[in-house]
């Protein structure tokens, strides 16, 4: 999916569960957070929006590992998780972890939906997918404001800013 995809299923993944109350509310850190989540697993891309960035990470990470390798499965998740909790145990990141866990868990769901899919259980081969949308394509279009639409919908966002 694209980068713009990616942010707006992250970030309504943090707001639905923010106001199903399986989420502490954060603000818009915690949606900044949550859309952050949702770019890092292309850090292994050197093209992509995060891999253009930070391209001393991506490259050595592409080289090493390729696209849609450790970076998107849940062995990275619970690896970062743990990572964030040793640097900051108990400090302020750490309150980040939840939407930047769900973000990341986002973009997982949505490269789950091409012909690609994702190999979850890495470093097993499998990959899971169902092969609904390709990249860039109509349907991830349609997909993308489906969600986004059925977001505002449930959650009864208005014009102006809801936070909290």
């Amino acid at each position: 999916m694209m980068v713009v995809s990616h942010v707006v299923l992250g970030v309504s993944a943090w707001t639905l569960a923010q106001r199903a109350g399986l989420a502490v509310p954060l603000g818009p850190e915690g949606a900044a957070a949550a859309a952050l989540g949702a770019l890092l697993p292309d850090i292994d891309h050197p093209s992509s929006w995060l891999g253009r960035r930070l391209w001393p990470i991506s490259k050595p990470i592409s080289m090493v590992l390729g696209h849609r390798g450790l970076t998107h499965s849940l062995l990275a998740v619970m690896g970062g998780l743990a990572v964030l909790m040793l640097v900051e145990p108990g400090r302020g990141l750490v309150r980040l972890a939840e939407p930047l866990a769900l973000g990341y868990l986002s973009h997982l769901a949505a490269d789950a939906l091409t012909p690609a899919g994702v190999p979850l259980l890495w470093p097993w081969k499998q990959r899971f997918g169902v092969g609904l949308c390709s990249t860039g394509g109509v349907m991830e279009w349609l997909v993308v404001a489906a969600v986004a639409a059925a977001t505002a919908f449930l959650t009864g966002l208005s014009p102006g800013p809801v936070w909290g």
